[in-house]
C-alpha cells in the first residue's frame, strides 16, 4: 500500500501538495480562534480574519517562487535560524490545541498529556527518513478525515441544538484589530519552513517526483483552506454539546497534528536533522511552560512578531537584487 501511495504521489504530486499546504496552514488556531472571533466579535471581524487567512498560501504561491532573491534570503543562515525558532512557537500552539480540545472530554487531562507527548515523539521519529513524502502523505490522510468529521460535527450539532445567528454589529475596535491581524496573516505562510522546502523539493526532483508549477498547488491550497473555514463559521452558528465534545476534540486534534508534524519537520529542515531533532525534543519537553498562555496567547504573540520578519525578507531581497543588477551593469 505504501509503495502504491508513493507511486501515486510521484506521478501526480499536485493534489498531494495542495492538501498538504491547506492542512499545514490550518493548525489548531484556525478552528479555536475562528470560532471565538465569530461568536464573540461577529461576522465582519471574522471575514477580515478569514480573508487574510485564505490569502496567505495564495500570496506565497504567487510571490515566493518569483520574487527576485527572496528564496535566497529564506535560505540564508540568519533566516534559517529565525524560521527554525518560529517553529518552536508553532509546535507549542498545536500541542496546546490538542491538549485543550481533548482534556475536557472523557479522555481527561492525564491521558491528553500522554497523547500529546506520544504524537510528538512519533513524528520526530517518523521524519528521520523520507521526510517530505511522509509529511505530505500524512497531511493528506488527516485532512480528508478533518473534512469528514467537521461535516458530521456541524450537521449533528445543527440538528440537535439548532442554529443561532452571529452578530452583524460594526464595532470599530474589533474591526481595527481584525483588519491588522488579517493583513498580518496574509504574510504568515512565508514563515513556514515546509513551504519553502516544497519549492526546493519540486526543483531538486531527487526521488523522481514529477515536477510541477508550484504556483497552482499554493493557490488551490489557499482556496481549499478557505472552504474549510466556511465549515468553521457554520460550526460557530451552532452549539457543541457534551455528546459531541469528543468528536470535536478528535477533529481539532487532527487539524493540529498536521501543523505540529510539519513544524517538527521544519526544525529539522532549518537546523539540520541532528540539531533539529534535539531542538524538537527540547521544544516538546518545554511545552508545559507554555500551557498557561493557552492557544490564543501563544498564537497572538507569534502572529504579531513574524510579519515584521517577512517584511524584512522582502526588503533584503529587493536591495540584494538591486545591488547585483548594478554590479552587472557597471562590471564592479
Amino acid at each position: 500500500m505504501i509503495a502504491k501511495l508513493r507511486a501515486s504521489f510521484k506521478k501526480n504530486p499536485r493534489l498531494y501538495y495542495t492538501m498538504s499546504i491547506a492542512a499545514t496552514w490550518a493548525g489548531s488556531g484556525s478552528f479555536i480562534v475562528g470560532t471565538q472571533v465569530a461568536q464573540n466579535e461577529g461576522i465582519f471581524p471574522w471575514l477580515l480574519w478569514g480573508i487574510g487567512n485564505t490569502l496567505s498560501c495564495i500570496v506565497f504561491g504567487l510571490l515566493a517562487p518569483r520574487f527576485p532573491k527572496l528564496r535566497a534570503v529564506a535560505a540564508s543562515k540568519p533566516m534559517q535560524i529565525i524560521l527554525g525558532l518560529m517553529c518552536i512557537f508553532q509546535i507549542w500552539v498545536n500541542m496546546n490545541g490538542i491538549f485543550e480540545m481533548l482534556s475536557p472530554t472523557v479522555i481527561g487531562p492525564t491521558m491528553s498529556y500522554v497523547i500529546v507527548y506520544g504524537l510528538s515523539a512519533f513524528f520526530i521519529i517518523f521524519y528521520l527518513k523520507r521526510a517530505t513524502f511522509r509529511n505530505v502523505a500524512s497531511d493528506n490522510l488527516s485532512w480528508i478525515l478533518v473534512y469528514l468529521l467537521l461535516f458530521i460535527l456541524v450537521v449533528i450539532s445543527a440538528i440537535t441544538t439548532g442554529v443561532h445567528g452571529i452578530s452583524t454589529a460594526l464595532n470599530p475596535e474589533h474591526l481595527k484589530n481584525r483588519a491588522w491581524i488579517g493583513f498580518a496573516l496574509i504574510w504568515g505562510a512565508f514563515m513556514y519552513p515546509t513551504f519553502w522546502e516544497l519549492l526546493d523539493y519540486n526543483d531538486a526532483n531527487e526521488d523522481e517526483t514529477k515536477k510541477v508549477d508550484m504556483k497552482r498547488p499554493f493557490i488551490m491550497g489557499g482556496l481549499l483552506f478557505g472552504f474549510y473555514l466556511l465549515f468553521v463559521l457554520a460550526g460557530a452558528m451552532t452549539t457543541y454539546t457534551p455528546a459531541t465534545a469528543l468528536l470535536k476534540g478528535i477533529m481539532v486534534s487532527l487539524i493540529a497534528i498536521s501543523s505540529l508534524s510539519s513544524f517538527l519537520y521544519g526544525a529539522m529542515i532549518n537546523f539540520g536533522k541532528k540539531i533539529g531533532v534535539v531542538i524538537d525534543i527540547a521544544a516538546v519537553a518545554g511545552w508545559q511552560l507554555m500551557i498557561p498562555m493557552g492557544v490564543m496567547g501563544v498564537w497572538t504573540l507569534n502572529q504579531n512578531v513574524r510579519v515584521w520578519f517577512v517584511f524584512a525578507m522582502f526588503i533584503v531581497a529587493y536591495v540584494w537584487n538591486r545591488i547585483e543588477k548594478k554590479k552587472a551593469v557597471t562590471g564592479k
